[in-house]
This record gives C-alpha cells, structure tokens and sequence, in this order.
C-alpha cells in the first residue's frame, strides 16, 4: 500500500503525547503531577478563602507561581517542541510518500529514501489522528491518520499488530 502525507505541528505533536503517555507508569505519573499541582493550587485558594487575614498571601504567592508554570511547562512545552521539530527540519516538511509491505516501510521524499524493516520498531501507539512507530523508546515516526483510506487504515492496523512484537 502507499500513502503520501505532509507532516503538520500537530501530528508532531500527538506523537509527542504519544510517547509520554506510551505505558502505564508514565501516565500515571503524568496524572499524579497534574493532580497533585492542581490540589496544591486549590488547597491554597481555599486557605486564602476560609482565613484571609491569617494566610499571608506572600507566602502562597510561590506556590501558585510554581503549580502555574508546572501546569504551563506539562501542556505547552509539548506544542513548543513540535513546532520547533517541523521548523527545523526541510525534511519533516516536505511531502512524504510512504509504501508499506510486509518487509517494511519505505519512505521517500525531496530529502529522504529510507527503507525500515519492521524488526526496527518496538512499540506503535496508535492515537486519535497520528500513528507513533517507535524506534527507540524515546524515538517515534508520526504516520497521520488522514494519509489513508478506511481500508488502508484497517490494513495498516493488522500489519501492525502482525509484525511490532513488543519487547
């Protein structure tokens, strides 16, 4: 089968959130630090509510600046880094024409010709619009999702599930 696909900010990423949010211990942690902000956040409002007078507002003024930006860096630093990834590259940005088969996936462009077989991947995450094919466990192909066709898509699913045998 072959696709062809241009590679936009947010295919990067999804992929992105693909790979933070790959197993279960990641997401968790990465729910437990959200929680755990926003209750900071929230109990100290509720100090300043119920006492006022007796909660020094300079000494919450920190912890609200911290969980702020904690909650900044875990939502906005993703889109940052994707952004930048697609700027930086010529490659990333031209059109792709990807042929996948049951050797593999070639891939070529302006920029590119690259052949990988599947033994080269260890994990796909497939989420809402992108496919993440993870060569590494910090590494990941984006595939968008609106490069196939619904046959294609249920093709590409089972070729997936047949060939990635997770590590």
């Amino acid at each position: 089968m072959e696709i062809t696909y241009q590679l936009t900010v947010d295919d990067f990423h999804r992929t992105l959130k693909a790979q933070r949010l790959q197993n279960w211990i990641t997401r968790w942690v990465f729910r437990f630090g959200v929680v755990f902000v926003v209750f900071v956040i929230v109990l100290g409002l509720a100090a300043l509510r119920v006492a006022p007078g007796r909660v020094p507002t300079q000494s919450l003024t920190p912890i609200f600046a911290l969980g702020t930006l904690w909650l900044a860096f875990l939502w906005v630093t993703p889109y940052l880094w994707a952004r930048s990834q697609l700027r930086g590259s010529p490659s990333a940005r031209s059109t792709m024409t990807m042929n996948i088969s049951e050797d593999g996936l070639h891939m070529h462009s302006q920029y590119l010709d690259s052949r990988l077989g599947w033994p080269t991947f260890v994990r796909c995450v497939e989420e809402e619009r992108v496919f993440a094919l993870f060569t590494s466990p910090k590494s990941a192909i984006p595939i968008p999702k609106r490069a196939f066709d619904k046959d294609q898509l249920e093709e590409f699913r089972e070729l997936v599930r047949r060939k990635i045998v997770p590590s």
